[in-house]
């Protein structure tokens, strides 16, 4: 199940209406709960992003943990390195999801990930199209009233190039990982909050930023990597997401949540799983 366009991925857009509901048994096959948390073991998987685009909402939401009724929003950014296990149809792999914000911790991460485990698989970069909150009431009063980042466009065009900073440090881990022959065989970009841009025209917007043959700075940076490593050593690709529907508020302007629904969502989900499987 192939998709040339973003917006092809949700019933709401395609001209055949399907519905994502038929889904629903092979996700929760495919994608269970996390088994166990343990800090242990080498890493297959490791989850990347700047603080607040969504990598532990994201994963909880793939885990299923999200469905729990007593799964609350975190109130902070994680500054823990989390570990869990997943089932994926035939095989189980161990993630870590590595804190955005620059702690020790972070760093720590990032460099046991990528120079010290010796099954590491894949990259999972998380973004969110420049619509990163503060969840920190004074940060995001310092921002506004110190900073003068006063409307949504300024927050997003800070966010778009803090993540070029962040997401150029990712690619040159991957670099030097591929130097020492502990290279991770894929990329997934994953563009969350898809529900902050969900209409036809702003999910192609959002996906020509994203897409590794893109012409958006973004897409350099990655087709630099590819150029380095080679694009037959390392499988990348892009795709939208929504873990969870938020609408952002930033200084009395605010972009409302527009998924149109649950079954969105899950078509999202199941193209996410397709990707995965594939890779």
């Amino acid at each position: 199940m192939e998709f040339e366009k973003w917006s092809d991925i949700a019933p709401s857009f395609i001209r055949v209406p399907i519905t994502a509901y038929k889904y629903r048994t092979t996700i929760q096959k495919w994608w269970k709960k996390a088994l166990a948390y343990a800090n242990v073991g080498n890493t297959n998987v490791v989850v990347l992003g700047r603080s607040n685009v969504g990598k532990s909402v994201m994963m909880a939401y793939l885990y299923g943990e999200s469905n729990d009724m007593s799964w609350k929003l975190p109130k902070e950014a994680s500054n823990e390195v989390e570990v869990g296990t997943l089932t994926l149809g035939a095989w189980t792999k161990l993630i870590r999801v590595i804190p955005g914000q620059g702690f020790a911790k972070r760093f720590k991460g990032l460099n046991e990930a990528f120079n010290k485990h010796e099954n590491l698989e894949g990259v999972i970069y998380v973004v969110d199209w420049g619509y990163t909150d503060q969840r920190d009431p004074v940060a995001k009063n310092i921002y506004i009233e110190d900073d003068k980042i006063d409307s949504i466009d300024k927050l997003r065009e800070l966010n778009l190039s803090e993540e070029l900073k962040d997401f150029r440090t990712v690619c040159n881990k991957i670099k030097e990982a591929f130097a020492i022959g502990k290279a991770p065989k894929w990329l997934l970009i994953v563009a969350n909050k898809a529900d902050l841009f969900f209409d036809e025209n702003k999910l192609n917007e959002a996906q020509n930023y994203y897409h590794p043959k893109g012409k958006s700075p973004f897409s350099k940076i990655i087709q630099e990597l590819l150029e380095q490593v080679g694009e037959q050593n390392l499988k990348c690709a892009s795709l939208p997401l929504c873990s969870y529907e938020k609408s952002l508020e930033w200084n009395k302007e605010k972009v409302e949540t527009k998924i149109k629904g649950e079954e969105n969502r899950k078509a999202l989900a199941m193209y996410f799983f397709h990707k995965i499987a594939n890779f």
